[in-house]
């Protein structure tokens, strides 16, 4: 069927060549005109005479290219020529000398990079001028493509039976005339020419839907009529797959380049079988057999069917190598992602053979070898074979020698830190064998040193120098600094709404600081922690001279502003409706202000917060609250009114070490006591006035204050009461906190906290039962409510004098895209009327799932108390909207 199909092809193409030459071979003949042309009078400001040279070789050489005229040379005429201006007169009289039909004169002028030609045609058998013709260009690269222009524009003055009055299109179904015509060369108003029409058919053949393509001239008295008949290719009615059972039809017609409604193309249906082929062998069906049929589909159109017979599935069933001495078979196959057929490969894809991540393989054992010695090692191409039973691989491995590591030195220019010092840090020094990705890091730890001492172009080559003989290889970095180089000019763009000094105070380089590279990643991780861009971008480039470079700072803005309403459940304060409005970049200032409301069954609060983090533009970071809460206790009552403010300036910048002062002032109203509540409860009824100053010494080394994957939390505090910042309570409460981030791999990440506490009253004062410590809820033991010292006579949690808490969270990525994660958690501790009795801890375990939502921080966690009480739920649901610990 193809054979006929191919034969037929061909003699439908040897009929359209012979019909074009028949066509051109009876366009009518002409009689060529007899054209003088007089040197151009050029206008420039440079290099007249080579301009002039230049436009009258290649008009003329256009001329006598066209074959519609003959061009009578100038030394027929230079004589009369010679010292007379080219007027027309002299042109009409040379003309009718020398038996022309035609004069051609003008002038070529040259303003920057525009050329303009102005032409004028003296028609010397009548005896008249010709209306003027004024062409332009671009540059004297062009002066080529000027001269085609006006050989274009002369012939269509002088033969305008050469002119193409109209294109006609003839035969096309399916594919519209436009479409042709943008293939063309031959245009309606154009010149005409023959071998543009070659050039046309062999165009419209290679868009590759017709089997034949004639053209065929007529003449009219507007000029020529170009007519184009083209057969159009049969079209595809229907692509049918047939026999596929183990792989899905729309998984076959997703890697097909043959589609219905296409131009039938024999050697796309061809290939097609080689994709559905390359798909049934990544699904493991290696003796699949693919066979095509073409059929009709009505009178004009064809049907694609491609038939498949499956046959059994292969795995692999055996994973070789040959070479390998150091390492054997089975530990270089488990460095593999491609694997030998498993008891559970029907739930897996073990035993499939995937090329490309065979592939990947082969060059991981590769890389493998380079970096445990084998400097000379290469692991081959893999041998595919396969019979009715399965598929079998075999890997060549040529080991070489292994290598030992032998001396390290560093040479070139020297440092502000000693070599030993530097070589102490090399990664390669402490191998014992070569190690190729080592000396990799270590190359570019030894950049960073010197592009932080200022040397932005230093270069650090490694030489590598085996000695066969004793199987080492000695590394010697050789270091060349170049010149220092300085910030020049930072530049700072796609900030429409936050202001530059808000960025630029984020900055841990200046203009006119030494370069320093890691002060420059320094500064994209400042920017990205206020998480006011959802884009940044550094890019330097070299400044006016060799000693200065450029930053080009280019942000891209996120909103910033929140609006949220929303709803949930706490195991501490019940169900909970949420409002908020909040702005975190307040009029691109670097601002935040809050405006929160809880409504709750057992808590409510409303909260106005202000953080201005540069007050006075000074980096001491401030914050203003103002707060009313009221929280329902399981004996009491407890409204609260309060108002704070806290400093924060950075003691210690290079170490992330920053000192807080914080004063806060409320008024307690303790209320509903029940009547069997604890006698330290009843004792404190009414309303009672708290005034108090906290230090606070903090160090913050994690990348991010939501979602942090590495570095850690410490802090230590005091809250001093009473005395002489009056008030009716007088107590000092003490806290430290530790928190860690530890990456992992697969974007996983392990966080612990550590927090211990200790409060004491005064002599003579009470201690407010609301400030003793309780743990329970979803910040310290999740799962649990109300964990602490109870009164021995009520039962009634009252809270301890001392605090232990420790939270372990593995946390990992759940919807990446989202920003959603989840998390596996484990919480322990306690508190106690005095001392630590760390044996008497309580526990629970959970899972839960952390979103950076649309309307804040959520989470939402599981506990499961590991050691329950008689009175205690095994489990406790845990929900809130805010910052994470």
């Amino acid at each position: 069927m193809h054979k006929r199909m191919y034969l037929m092809f061909h003699r439908i193409c040897l009929i359209g060549l012979v019909a074009f030459f028949l066509a051109v071979g009876n366009l009518p003949a002409q009689e060529a005109a007899r054209i003088v042309i007089f040197p151009f009078d050029v206008f420039t400001s440079a290099d007249k005479a080579s301009l002039q040279a230049v436009i009258s070789r290649n008009l003329s050489s256009e001329l006598r290219r066209s074959g519609k005229i003959v061009l009578i040379e100038e030394s027929a005429y230079a004589d009369l020529l010679a010292g007379q201006a080219a007027s027309e007169a002299l042109g009409f009289r040379i003309g009718r000398d020398k038996g022309a039909d035609y004069v051609v004169m003008g002038s070529l002028s040259e303003f920057g990079e525009t050329l303009s030609a102005d032409v004028r045609i003296l028609d010397i058998r009548q005896g008249k001028r010709m209306p003027p013709l004024f062409i332009q260009g671009r540059g004297r690269a062009q002066i080529e493509k000027l001269a085609g222009e006006v050989k274009s524009a002369i012939l269509l003055k002088i033969a305008p039976e050469q002119r193409i009055a109209g294109v006609e299109i003839q035969g096309n179904r399916k594919i519209g005339a436009s479409a042709i015509e943008q293939v063309l060369k031959s245009r309606k108003g154009g010149l005409f020419s023959e071998g543009d029409i070659s050039a046309d058919i062999k165009a419209i053949y290679r868009m590759g839907y017709f089997s034949n393509v004639s053209a065929e001239v007529t003449d009219s008295p507007e000029g020529r009529i170009l007519v184009f008949t083209v057969l159009e290719k049969a079209m595809i009615a229907e692509v049918k797959i047939t026999g596929n059972k183990a792989v899905g039809t729309s998984d076959i017609e997703a890697v097909l380049g043959v589609k219905p409604r296409q131009i039938l193309n024999a050697e796309k249906v061809k290939a097609d079988i080689l994709k559905i082929r390359e798909l049934y062998d990544s699904k493991g069906y290696y003796n699949a057999e693919i066979k095509d049929r073409i059929e009709s589909s009505g009178p004009k159109d064809m049907r694609v069917v491609y038939e498949i017979k499956e046959n059994e599935r292969l795995f692999i069933e055996g994973i070789s190598f040959e070479g390998n001495e150091t390492y054997s078979d089975k530990e270089l196959r488990n460095m593999m992602s491609t694997s030998e057929k498993s008891i559970l490969h029907f739930f897996t894809d073990s035993g499939i053979l995937k090329r490309e991540q065979l592939k990947q393989d082969i060059a991981k054992l590769n890389v493998f070898y380079l970096n445990n010695g084998f400097m000379n090692a290469q692991v081959g191409e893999s041998e595919i074979t396969h019979d009715r039973k399965g598929i079998y691989i075999k890997i060549p491995v040529n080991e070489g020698k292994r290598f030992r590591v032998g001396k390290v030195e560093i040479a070139g220019d020297e440092l502000t830190v000693s070599r030993q010092d530097l070589i102490a840090k090399l990664k390669i020094a402490k191998k014992e064998n070569y190690d190729r990705e080592a000396i990799m890091k270590d190359l570019e730890y030894l950049t960073q040193a010197c592009n932080d001492e200022g040397y932005a172009y230093a270069d650090v080559n490694p030489r590598i120098a085996p000695q066969e003989q004793t199987q080492t290889v000695d590394v010697v970095f050789e270091i060349t600094k170049g010149q220092h180089v300085y910030f020049n000019r930072i530049a700072i763009s796609g900030n429409t709404k936050t202001r530059d000094k808000v960025i630029r105070r984020q900055l841990a380089i200046t203009e006119g600081d030494l370069y320093n590279s890691t002060n420059l990643k320094k500064s994209y991780a400042n920017l990205n922690r206020l998480r006011y861009f959802e884009e940044i971008d550094f890019q330097t480039e070299k400044g006016p001279d060799e000693t200065k470079t450029d930053v080009n700072i280019r942000v891209k803005e996120k909103p910033t502003g929140l609006f949220s309403i929303g709803a949930g459940y706490s195991g501490q304060d019940g169900a909970i409706l949420t409002a908020q409005v909040s702005q975190q970049n307040l009029f691109g200032r670097g601002q935040s202000l809050s405006v929160r409301a809880n409504l709750g069954s057992e808590y409510n609060l409303y909260e106005i917060s202000f953080v201005e983090p540069y007050l006075l533009d000074m980096p001491l970071w401030s914050k203003f609250d103002l707060w009313n809460s009221a929280r329902e206790y399981d004996s009491y009552d407890l409204d609260t009114k309060g108002v704070g403010i806290t400093l924060g300036y950075p003691i210690l910048p290079k170490y992330r070490i920053t000192g807080y002062v914080g004063y806060r002032f409320t008024i307690d109203d303790v209320t509903e006591i029940e009547e069997d509540a604890s006698w330290i409860v009843k004792d404190q009824e009414g309303e009672t006035t708290t005034s108090g100053v906290t230090l606070t010494l903090t160090r913050d080394t994690t990348d991010d204050y939501i979602f942090p994957s590495r570095g850690s939390k410490n802090s230590v505090s005091v809250e001093y009461t009473g005395g002489p910042l009056m008030g009716d309570t007088g107590f000092t409460k003490y806290g430290i906190t530790s928190a860690w981030f530890f990456p992992l791999p697969l974007e996983t990440v392990l966080g612990t906290r550590v927090r211990g506490g200790y409060i004491e009253s005064h002599s003579g004062e009470k201690l407010p039962v609301y400030e003793r410590f309780v743990l329970g809820g979803i910040n310290s033991l999740r799962g649990l409510r109300d964990v602490g010292y109870k009164d021995p006579v009520t039962g009634d949690v009252i809270g301890g004098t001392t605090m232990f808490n420790v939270n372990v969270d593995f946390i990992f990525p759940l919807i990446k895209n989202a920003g959603m994660k989840g998390v596996i958690f484990y919480d322990t501790g306690n508190a106690w009327e005095s001392g630590y009795h760390l044996d008497d801890l309580r526990q629970t375990a959970g899972v839960g799932i952390r979103w950076y939502s649309p309307i804040g921080p959520l989470r939402l966690e599981w506990g499961y108390v590991l050691d329950p009480k008689d009175d205690e739920s095994a489990s406790r649901w845990e929900f809130t909207i805010g910052m994470f610990m």
